[in-house]
């Protein structure tokens, strides 16, 4: 698909990139030359430089032939435009990024009047994200599938657990309830595991089941983390307000640490049910004046990363807090981790994910449709969400023993109906199930493609 991108900034960068691994015929539009010549150098993209909301730059982009165009530049209004003369030009489908949380509550309303196919939110994204896990305060990260019904928790077993050394086939004769075990990361290597796969202190492992039977999972295996009450951020940009909104609605108290005085202003009248700090979070001294010593959970959202890995490290140290790091760069990730930052946040991955279950879509037929993917242990797999619309011989109807699969696949949940079935070899997948699907080498748009 021929898909044009206006704004090549971190988010824009990034989804090109994702885009040109999925095989598409990408064209970048930026004003500014050190962008593209950056991008020019490390994707096969076709770059243009000049102001993407102007009907000539868009054409010499080629928008009329588009199937897509995706506006990602950091304004909204700017963004919205560029998607109106796309849409007219003849671009098939537009994106649009919408930051400012005025305009995204009524996207809802004009959507359809602007001709756009797709809002992104990568604030709002990256909020409902660290929301996931503060209220599961025992998963480094949880995605959600079938409006919730399903959840893939990530979890890194520590030093001493009653999991070490233990097979998964022990384990599951042991913590007697419905879950899977779908993936399992060991330092730089991946696996999907059998029943003779033995865990390790340190291994992150990708379990999937309903939210009840997670829960009861962690309380047996006696990792289960109290409920989170009190949490303080630092950095109180548009994912400080998203995310205080949604703690706040949940009933946790929350302290905002920021140190521009007109924000502090703002925040206080937008939230008036949490409590707005004036100074610099990367102050250690004041941090402790302000109670993080009896917080439950601390987020670090500076908009600066090596803040935010400092200031994280600190309450790591010093407190016993679930702790969230919001990470951008994507060199810094692997450094996080190894430092043991066990639930780091990154807001372009998150948004890349959300494009490309999207553009994957439109290229499926109507019979075997996407519902959501996700970019899973350190976006080394995907785990895909589809709808079964349509007869599909050699999977539908037979007993999961009997299909044949592609290599590092694993079908890891049935939804059918409102029932959610972890599928042992005599399950048969039916019309109308959704499926989830874990995959370590392949980039899939039909569920038949996971057949061998």
């Amino acid at each position: 698909m021929k898909i044009v991108v206006i704004g090549n900034g971190k988010v824009g960068s990034n989804l090109s990139a994702a885009l040109v691994a999925e095989g598409h015929d990408i064209t970048v539009v930026d004003c500014e030359e050190a962008h593209l010549r950056k991008t020019q150098n490390t994707l096969d993209v076709m770059c243009i430089e000049g102001n993407g909301a102007t009907a000539e730059i868009q054409m010499e982009a080629g928008v009329n032939k588009a199937g897509l165009v995706i506006a990602a530049t950091p304004y909204d209004e700017l963004n919205i435009l560029c998607c109106l003369i796309g849409k007219r030009l003849g671009a098939k489908k537009t994106i649009s990024r919408v930051r400012n949380p005025e305009y995204y509550r009524q996207m809802h309303l004009i959507r359809e009047d602007l001709g756009l196919s797709m809002v992104i939110n990568p604030e709002l994204s990256t909020a409902d994200e660290i929301s996931r896990v503060l209220i599961f305060p025992s998963a480094a990260k949880v995605e959600v599938f079938e409006k919730g019904r399903l959840e893939l928790v990530e979890y890194r077993l520590p030093e001493v657990s009653a999991l070490n050394d233990v097979s998964l086939q022990e384990m599951y004769k042991k913590v007697k309830t419905k879950f899977l075990i779908c993936a399992v990361q060991r330092k730089n290597d991946i696996f999907i595991p059998d029943g003779d796969f033995v865990l390790r202190a340190g291994d992150r492992i990708h379990l999937v089941s309903s939210h009840k039977n997670i829960e009861r999972f962690f309380r047996a295996s006696g990792l289960m983390k109290d409920k989170i009450k009190t949490v303080m951020l630092v950095g109180g940009g548009r994912v400080g307000y998203y995310l205080a909104l949604q703690l706040l609605s949940v009933g946790m108290r929350v302290k905002i640490v920021e140190k521009d005085h007109a924000r502090c202003m703002e925040l206080a009248e937008l939230l008036p049910k949490a409590i707005v700090i004036e100074g610099d979070g990367t102050d250690q001294e004041l941090l402790l004046e302000e109670g993080i010593l009896r917080a439950d959970a601390f987020v670090s959202l500076t908009g600066i990363d090596e803040e935010n890995m400092v200031l994280s490290l600190f309450a790591k140290d010093a407190t016993d807090a679930k702790v969230v790091t919001k990470i951008s760069r994507d060199n810094y990730l692997r450094l996080a981790s190894e430092l043991g930052l066990d639930c780091v946040i990154s807001p372009k991955y998150l948004t890349s994910s959300n494009v490309v279950s999207y553009v994957r879509s439109l290229s499926n037929t109507a019979d075997n449709e996407i519902e959501s993917l996700y970019h899973v242990v350190g976006n080394q797999m995907e785990a895909i969400e589809f709808r079964i619309r349509d007869q599909i011989a050699g999977l539908v109807g037979i007993p999961l023993r009997q299909v044949r699969l592609k290599k590092n696949i694993l079908i890891c949940a049935v939804i059918r109906k409102r029932e959610i079935i972890i599928p042992d070899g005599s399950v048969s997948i039916e019309l109308g199930d959704s499926v989830v699907v874990v995959s370590k080498d392949y980039h899939f748009s039909m569920v038949k493609d996971i057949l061998g």
